[in-house]
């Protein structure tokens, strides 16, 4: 009777094994580390770079923070044609990030904005708004009604 357990074509199999072992400890460390944030830190990070994208007038960019169910229903022409032309944001701020649920958060933004077609340099009038944030996919999307 001959052992099996050491014939050559076993042993790449046992290599590949711990490769892949290997790897999945990588990927599973990397996801830990990323994770590692508070929910409240990735909202705000979230929070703040989609309003540096509607500052800008980067509305697509700004889309791509909204959750999958609204992306998916909402297309970024229609998007677009839902803000107005009647004011000009000119910077924001995160106040507050709360999130009283694992998988919400609620975001406080201090906007400040002028009238589009105000005729008097240096005027500028703040306002703020609340935001929800929802944790799906493994990613944090703001949420706005369809």
């Amino acid at each position: 009777m001959q052992n099996q357990t050491s014939t050559p074509s076993a042993r790449p199999l046992s290599g590949l094994f711990r490769g892949l072992s290997l790897c999945t400890a990588l990927v599973l460390a990397a996801c830990a580390s990323i994770d590692s944030k508070p929910p409240e830190d990735l909202v705000r990070q979230r929070v703040t770079e989609r309003w540096q994208a509607l500052v800008a007038g980067e509305f697509t960019r700004a889309y791509s923070y909204n959750t999958p169910g609204f992306r998916a229903v909402v297309t970024p022409d229609s998007y677009r044609s839902r803000f107005g032309g009647a004011v000009v944001w000119v910077g924001s701020e995160v106040v507050k990030v709360s999130c009283p649920e694992p998988t919400q958060c609620t975001a406080l933004v201090r906007i400040d904005y002028k009238p589009a077609l105000s005729q008097k340099e240096g005027v500028k009038y703040s306002t703020h708004v609340d935001e929800t944030w929802l944790f799906e996919d493994r990613q944090w999307w703001f949420f706005q009604k369809i």
